[in-house]
């Protein structure tokens, strides 16, 4: 209530000079540009549009799902707000993952909290994605694409007025789920000086899928805690809250300053492909339990200070953050009884940059850089009398370091109005290293000496090379040719996590595939070489059409996949035998280098129909991706490969209202992980609905996702897991299944600009 009588406040307050016919248009006229340098890269990523991104942005409080509108990017689910990117078969550590500059980090076993779960799509205000040959000045320790999303730049008043004041009010409501929330946003700036606060807020219930999935099986949860046939258990979160506030000094329209303290918590979120949830608890000795606290689950905290200087040679930025994080597992009542795991973890990262960008001529362009990053993470698991999980606390990463110092070259040169290249290079150094490790107990002590007396310190020098050349024929057609060799270090857990024992490897899994992973300190980095070509067609006016086209293929050396460990019994349950021979149930695995082969296509178009009178525009748009997935050294597949997929849109706009009528269609999933024992999953088609309208300070958003209810499973959703005993029983009677997708859902949202 406070936060809204001072909105009010200022929504009366004297706003001089400002005008603005709609909420997108009033934005960019608050939006000074303190800085302008005359040349920009012309080899830039899959920009989304703002306008595309609200219309997204009603219908999830996922960020990632944001990313969705890029040809060749689907997202790997997880908890409500935390799903992963997943571009051109490449997910989680294997993309540069940036929020407003900063490269953040997971603190979790299973990546329950990854960069863009730590802002909220209503915070997003620009979407840029470098897929497959990036730049060497955005990538770095990474294999894949480079995703940068940033929030709202610094605005200030114009010449003419004294000072503004802006801000935004918005709530929203989706029936599956009974999914809520609301976000406020407030600001006032002269010339000089901007100050902003934003804040969003989000629960969710258990999502319902849109038909009875669940086999009638002996239960052995207890009655009140049980979910419906229909109800994805372990889908909810409850209170995730995002708070913003951002000060910023504009010095001559040329030197700009910015300071940024953020923080991201959330109360507990179930994540129902993994054998754990995101849940603050504390045992209780007395029953035998665990007791749901207060406390939030994850709480993320970042400064993030920030420069940015125009002058007669070029461009200099300059950027320092600090992260902290604290990480909270359990289980939720729906898949715990009679077993409980508190598991805790803690992380710092602190980084930044040195960014020059020198223009030696007309024609030549030089960006010059160096960029850090230092990560600490301790994972710990309480002890628990009566459970052979104590008398001591199992150290799962104990003093974890992992830093790295890049340093890149990059020149990119406009030859003529029809040729353009770029040339970069760049080195990276990473150091990581762990403390010695306990168990439980001495059950645990032949795992730990393993790793206490092995080398726990390891450093790589990593060297990336991109070349790319693009040439415009004429005003209607450009194609672009790329090769980049990029490189990635094993993260401290695909190296460190060191328990061959079931229950403690069932915890270490960040694909959602159900089954059990330990680390091996002896990987090696990866190393790809990618080559991608890139045809684009359109208008001479970009208006009317446009069909683009892009093929690539990537081999790469040392791909870290997995190999099964021989075993008396399995990770999970339902199986006999040992892991080596068995196909049908969860397995116990090992990191391992590989080579691997990844390769695919998407072809993207939209076309403008034009204009009927008192009828309004029609306009459609499409996307076709296809990627595939070898494991070159065994002959299988590697796991996650997104099947065959279309999505297409036909959009109706008249005035300020706009229709839209979506679908997505994905092929069956035939080629899987045979070593994971990953299964297939049908094909389907589902609908989409979307209106909105628009006023000159508000929006109003209405939808129906998936119109007529389908049901089906989710290709990269991973192995339901969420019903039943995580730790001995979890998953074993749905195994062969992959979480449900959403059924039907009624969505509106309302958001009021000024």
């Amino acid at each position: 209530m406070k936060l809204l009588r001072l909105l009010m406040a200022l929504l009366v307050s004297p706003m001089l000079g400002y005008a603005g016919p709609n909420a997108e248009e009033s934005e960019k006229s608050l939006q000074l540009p303190p800085v302008q340098v005359d040349q920009e890269s012309r080899f830039k990523g899959e920009v989304i549009p703002l306008k595309a991104i609200r219309q997204k942005g009603i219908n999830t409080t996922d960020t990632a799902k944001l990313l969705e509108e890029i040809p060749g990017v689907s997202s790997f689910s997880a908890g409500g707000i935390s799903s992963l990117p997943t571009i051109h078969g490449f997910a989680d550590d294997r993309n540069r993952t940036q929020v407003d500059g900063m490269d953040l980090m997971s603190a979790c076993p299973n990546h329950m909290n990854p960069a863009l779960s730590f802002i909220n799509p209503v915070q997003v205000r620009s979407i840029q994605v470098y897929a497959g040959v990036a730049p060497v000045s955005v990538g770095g320790d990474s294999i894949g694409s480079t995703i940068q999303v940033d929030s709202a730049r610094p605005r200030f008043a114009n010449d003419d007025q004294v000072y503004v004041s802006f801000g935004q009010l918005g709530t929203f409501y989706r029936s599956n789920g009974a999914a809520r929330g609301a976000n406020v946003a407030l600001g006032a700036a002269t010339r000089q000086f901007s100050l902003a606060y934003t804040e969003t807020y989000a629960d969710a219930n258990n999502y319902q899928a849109a038909g009875n999935f669940k086999k009638p099986i002996l239960q052995t949860t207890p009655t009140e805690d049980r979910v419906g046939e229909k109800e994805v258990a372990s889908s909810a979160f409850r209170r995730s809250r995002n708070q913003e506030l951002g000060l910023a000094w504009n010095v001559d329209d040329k030197h700009l300053f910015e300071l940024k303290w953020g923080e991201q918590s959330i109360d507990w979120e179930g994540f129902p492909n993994q054998r754990m949830d995101m849940v603050s608890s504390e045992f209780d000795p007395n029953n035998g339990s665990s007791l749901l606290t207060h406390k939030p689950a994850n709480v993320n905290k970042t400064v993030n200070m920030h420069y940015l200087g125009a002058y007669d040679w070029g461009e200099l930025e300059v950027r320092y953050f600090h992260q902290d994080t604290r990480h909270a597992m359990d289980m939720l009542r729906s898949r715990a009884f009679g077993m409980y795991m508190p598991m805790l973890s803690d992380a710092s990262t602190d980084g930044g940059s040195i960014k020059t960008t020198l223009l030696l001529n007309a024609r030549d362009t030089l960006r010059l850089g160096v960029d850090f990053q230092n990560y600490r993470l301790d994972d710990w698991w309480t002890p628990i009398d009566g459970f052979n999980m104590g008398p001591n606390t199992f150290q799962n990463i104990r003093n974890g370091k992992r830093d790295r110092l890049g340093v890149y070259g990059e020149w990119e040169s406009v030859w003529d109005a029809e040729w353009m290249t770029l040339l970069g290079l760049r080195t990276d150094s990473v150091r990581s290293s762990v403390d010695p490790v306990q168990g439980y107990n001495t059950t645990y002590s032949v795992d730990a000496a393993k790793l206490n007396r092995g080398d726990r310190n390891t450093q790589t020098q990593q060297y990336d090379l991109t070349a790319l050349v693009k040439y415009r024929a004429d005003a209607n057609q450009a194609y672009e040719i790329g090769f980049a060799r990029k490189n990635r270090s094993p993260n401290l857990y695909e190296r460190f996590a060191w328990s061959t024992n079931s229950m403690a490897a069932l915890m270490n899994n960040f694909v959602g595939d159900g089954n059990g992973y330990v680390g091996n300190p002896d990987l090696k980095p990866e190393v790809a070489y990618t080559m991608s070509v890139v045809a684009d067609w359109h208008d001479a006016n970009h208006e009317k059409w446009a069909v683009k086209t892009t093929a690539y293929a990537t081999y790469v050396d040392n791909y870290i996949d997995a190999r099964r460990l021989q075993r008396n019994t399995s990770a999970g349950s339902g199986c006999n035998g040992t892991n080596v021979t068995t196909t049908n149930c969860y397995v116990l695995l090992q990191y391992e280098n590989v080579d691997a082969l990844l390769y695919g296509a998407d072809l993207s178009g939209s076309y403008q129909f034009g204009r009927l009178a008192s009828v309004g525009n029609f306009s459609a748009t499409g996307v076709i991706s296809y990627v595939r997935g070898n494991n070159e050294t065994t002959g299988g597949h590697l796991y996650h490969m997104m099947p065959l997929n279309l999505k297409a849109g036909f959009q109706h706009q008249l005035g300020k209202w706009t229709n839209r009528l979506e679908l997505q269609s994905v092929a069956e999933k035939v080629r899987v992980s045979e070593v994971r024992n990953e299964v297939n999953t049908p094909g389907y088609t589902i609908f989409h609905l979307r209106s909105s309208y628009e006023w000159q300070h508000a929006r109003l958003d209405f939808s129906v996702e998936n119109l007529f209810n389908k049901f089906y499973l989710l290709p990269l959703g991973g192995a339901y897991v969420a019903e039943g005993n995580s730790m001995t029983t979890g998953g074993a009677a749905y195994y062969g299944m992959n979480v449900p997708g959403m059924g039907r859902s009624v969505n509106v949202a309302f958001n009021l600009f000024y």
